[in-house]
């Protein structure tokens, strides 16, 4: 590809173009850019309208900034130190605001965040109204914990009385419940998780607008695969994701009782004893083997073709990238019962009509390699190679990967 058709792609978690001083854009033909925020000036706006310019983000802001750019770390608090007069705050992570940060920000141009802006529930709203982001307003006087926490840790750090949790409280332990009662100390939370029990003798300690309860006597695990279920008690609680085989039924068939917090993914031979020993939040159901693929693979017509000639069944989950080799045929399709994706799905166009038939769910891109870049600003290479950021592709194309990009 020439100099002059080369493309810029940017896949970030926010995109800031306010100000192109050095003609930096004017090295490429086309912009590309994939962003959960994107935020230009609108000098840059219309440079990337006049260039046909694609953007694929959840929220597009077009704002003139004045003053200099300030990236907050993670851990960073706002409180009243310091001065943030002529300054636009960008930060990716959760952020504290403190009361006395609240005044602060009153000088500041913005602050945009991924993550969530905490601030003290008396806070003037008027100087929140400069802050884009999810907002989530804390007790005042509160200890403030950010993200996910288990109520033992907290309490060994605790130095108020009231103890506020951004994320999820897990209080699975009556020694630390009866310890904060002992204390005087009450608990807040978005989100808890704990024992019915636990939660009937404790309960008027705390404060959640959520609540997740485990029912007694119940062994408590993060995700799990069949064949480990053997690992645990007669009862076990689910925290995640749940998949299974048909081999796994007779482990299946052992226990009393299975709650799953998440999907459980299951085979057509094995619902019927799930649904009689337990629950949960959605499920999976697939015919024969149940394959998933995160991140990249290909698959040939001699690994279908010996699927086909096993009388295998493959229910396909992509997560990622899947390519069909070029030498895939239509009939090679028969061992696949279906396909679900959320990512790409790359085959030829030729037997793009004998899969579509069995695809269950799409949400993405499916079909031809050739076609890929046209519609979705990638190329093969990038998904096969995962480029990071900065890099070049084989078309002399710029792929820029991180978290927050800036142009200014």
């Amino acid at each position: 590809m020439s100099e002059g058709k080369r493309e810029l792609r940017i896949n970030c978690g926010l995109a800031m173009l306010l100000n192109d001083r050095e003609n930096y854009l004017e090295n490429f033909s086309k912009v590309h850019i994939n962003s959960g925020r994107v935020l230009v000036s609108s000098a840059i706006n219309a440079k990337l309208q006049s260039m046909g310019a694609a953007i694929n983000c959840g929220d597009l802001m077009i704002r003139d900034i004045q003053g200099e750019l300030l990236q907050l770390d993670k851990g960073a608090v706002i409180d009243g130190s310091g001065s943030f007069k002529g300054i636009f705050i960008v930060t990716q992570e959760d952020i504290l605001v403190t009361g006395e940060g609240v005044k602060k920000l009153e000088e500041a141009e913005g602050l945009i965040s991924l993550g969530k802006i905490l601030y003290p529930q008396s806070a003037n709203l008027g100087a929140m109204t400069k802050v884009s982001g999810d907002k989530q307003a804390y007790p005042d006087g509160a200890q403030v914990f950010i993200g996910n926490h288990d109520l033992e840790g907290i309490l060994a750090a605790a130095k108020e009385k009231q103890l506020w949790v951004s994320g999820r409280l897990r209080a699975l332990e009556k020694k630390a419940l009866d310890e904060a009662r002992a204390k005087g100390i009450t608990l807040s939370c978005s989100r808890l998780f704990s024992y019915e029990g636990l939660n009937a003798e404790f309960g008027d300690i705390i404060n959640a607008p959520e609540r997740t309860l485990v029912p007694d006597g119940y062994e408590i695990t993060g995700k799990l695969k069949g064949n480990e279920l053997r690992l645990y008690g007669k009862k076990i609680y689910v925290d995640g994701s749940f998949n299974m085989e048909e081999k796994d039924l007779e482990s299946l068939q052992s226990i009393e009782g299975i709650v799953v917090k998440g999907k459980a993914s299951l085979p057509e031979s094995a619902v019927e004893t799930f649904r009689s020993k337990g629950k949960a939040d959605s499920y999976f159901i697939f015919e024969g083997r149940f394959v998933e693929i995160n991140g990249f693979e290909q698959l040939s017509h001699g690994t279908l073709a010996a699927s086909c000639a096993k009388g295998e069944k493959l229910t396909i989950l992509v997560n990622g990238c899947l390519l069909f080799s070029e030498d895939v045929q239509a009939e090679d399709f028969d061992c696949i019962a279906s396909i679900s994706y959320n990512g790409t799905v790359l085959l030829p166009g030729s037997v793009k009509a004998a899969l579509a038939g069995k695809v269950k769910t799409g949400n993405g891109f499916m079909g031809d390699p050739e076609m890929l870049k046209d519609i979705t600003g990638q190329s093969l290479q990038d998904l096969m190679s995962g480029r990071g950021k900065g890099s070049k592709d084989e078309d002399n194309d710029t792929v820029i990967n991180m978290g927050t990009y800036i142009l200014a």
